[in-house]
């Protein structure tokens, strides 16, 4: 029998070092992949559908569901805020009941979040009079106890030494020479709070170019069906060449299952561009690319004969809706 001639042992160790290498090799390779590859096509949405009503907001709306602004756009495909009209319907990722009134649960939201913020106020006015307490020798129960009796009790003054006689007409005087000074124990008025700026969505249209020109018939985000859409569908025609969206360097250029002829191009700030369904690819792994230099050419067709290519944007291994980065 083969395994057990004597040599054995030494042909196992020679095996060993390749059976290594190739080992890290797919680990590397599904590394890259789990980042910037493709995700399935029809991926069913977790989520529910909101109706907009009258002078609700898509603001109001992300504030209600606790949903990032930008994520809310990106799959709703919604590039003016101000476009949005009564009526409307929007999907909301990830949530499992629908609120029937947002302005109201904005309002109450913001009640219980003034609240915690006067109450967290007085726990901090209680710790430092407790600590200037401690600093002047006092103890910290009845310096606490004064902190809490301060508003309730009133303020107790020794009285006024007898004072002579001034004339109505130099006294008057007096108080327009004497300056205002802030008196012992005079109520300081707080400071009117710093507002938090609104966040903004994000657009960059001169990030990228477009990859191909055709059709947009297949847009990113929530499809009718409820299934999710991570790329957007290009319908070309065939034999145009693919170009790169922006210059950086090829991470994968390879026949991927479910995708096609497939090319991964890394760029600056932790962005990624995915291209899908290529009939022919012009670039190879490690390759410097520069931005529109041909990198593969379109010809795959769908199940209706539409000539096609899939593309995506990612950022940081996220897809981002392509058309708030495409001119």
């Amino acid at each position: 029998m083969p395994l057990c001639q004597p040599d054995r042992g030494e042909r196992m160790e020679k095996i060993k070092p390749e059976l290594a290498s190739g080992f890290f090799i797919l680990l590397a390779l599904s590394l890259i992949l789990s980042c910037f590859s493709p995700q399935m096509q029809k991926t069913q949405a977790m989520g529910i559908y909101h109706r907009v009503k009258i002078n609700e907001t898509v603001r109001m709306i992300a504030r209600a569901y606790h949903v990032k602004l930008q994520d809310l756009v990106e799959m709703n495909n919604i590039t003016d805020l101000n476009s949005i009209k009564e009526g409307s319907v929007i999907f909301i990722p990830d949530a499992n009941q629908v609120i029937d009134d947002v302005m109201v649960h904005v309002k109450t939201m913001d009640t219980a979040a003034n609240l915690t913020a006067k109450k967290d106020n007085s726990d901090n006015a209680k710790k430092l009079t407790e600590k200037n307490a401690r600093k002047e020798g006092k103890p910290a129960i009845e310096a606490s106890a004064v902190a809490n009796k301060k508003e309730r009790l009133p303020m107790v003054t020794s009285p006024k030494k007898q004072q002579p006689k001034v004339a109505p007409r130099e006294e008057t005087q007096a108080a327009e020479v004497i300056p205002a000074q802030k008196l012992p124990g005079e109520k300081i008025e707080p400071k009117p709070k710093t507002k938090i700026p609104m966040e903004e969505i994000q657009i960059e249209k001169k990030m990228f170019i477009w990859p191909v020109r055709g059709n947009v018939t297949t847009s990113f985000g929530i499809q009718p069906n409820k299934t999710y859409h991570n790329w957007i569908k290009i319908v070309s025609s065939a034999g145009t060449n693919v170009k790169a969206a922006a210059s950086g360097t090829v991470i994968f250029s390879s026949r991927l299952k479910n995708y096609g002829e497939t090319v991964i191009i890394r760029h600056k700030d932790n962005f990624a561009t995915v291209y899908t369904h290529l009939k022919k690819r012009y670039v190879n792994t490690d390759q410097r690319i520069k931005k529109g230099e041909p990198i593969a050419v379109v010809g795959e067709t769908d199940d209706t004969g539409n000539v096609y290519i899939n593309f995506e944007i990612r950022l940081q291994g996220k897809a981002r809706n392509p058309l708030f980065f495409l001119p």
